[in-house]
């Protein structure tokens, strides 16, 4: 295999679906490393990019019993920049508010303010769908 056909280039998607369940966004990480380093990213952006996309599942995961749901996570190549969208399916809402989950939801957002150059959180529909985008070489002016 040559260098050209190990490179992810611009159009290229991946998709993952797996259980709603907070042990497993670690498969999330790991994929968006795996394709953080495809694209050109350095390791720098790569390692912002891993940490992102676990504070990003999360963040979906915030206010829904997940327990029958699925995380499904787009990754597409663009040209300087990759863009993930995690979206929640089949999860019903929580039983109650937790006192920490606006807290816990505060800084997943604050986290992801350090690391991406854009993100949001929306909910329609009963399904949750969060996304970020982070460009090569820096963040955006």
């Amino acid at each position: 295999m040559t260098d050209s056909m190990e490179k992810l280039s611009v159009g290229d998607r991946i998709e993952l679906r797996f259980p709603a369940r907070g042990d497993l966004i670690v498969l999330a990480r790991l994929v968006t490393s795996a394709i953080s380093a495809r694209a050109g990213f350095d390791i720098e952006e790569l390692e912002d990019l891993r940490l992102a996309v676990g504070e990003l599942c999360l963040l979906t995961l915030q206010g829904h019993d997940a327990r029958y749901g699925d995380l499904c996570l787009e990754l597409n190549v663009l040209d300087d920049a990759i863009a993930v969208e995690c979206t929640l399916e089949r999860a019903a809402p929580a039983d109650g508010a937790r006192p920490d989950e606006d807290e816990s939801a505060r800084l997943s957002e604050q986290i992801l303010d350090a690391l991406v150059d854009e993100h949001g959180r929306e909910s329609q529909d009963g399904s949750v769908r969060a996304w970020l985008r982070k460009r090569r070489g820096g963040y955006a002016a």
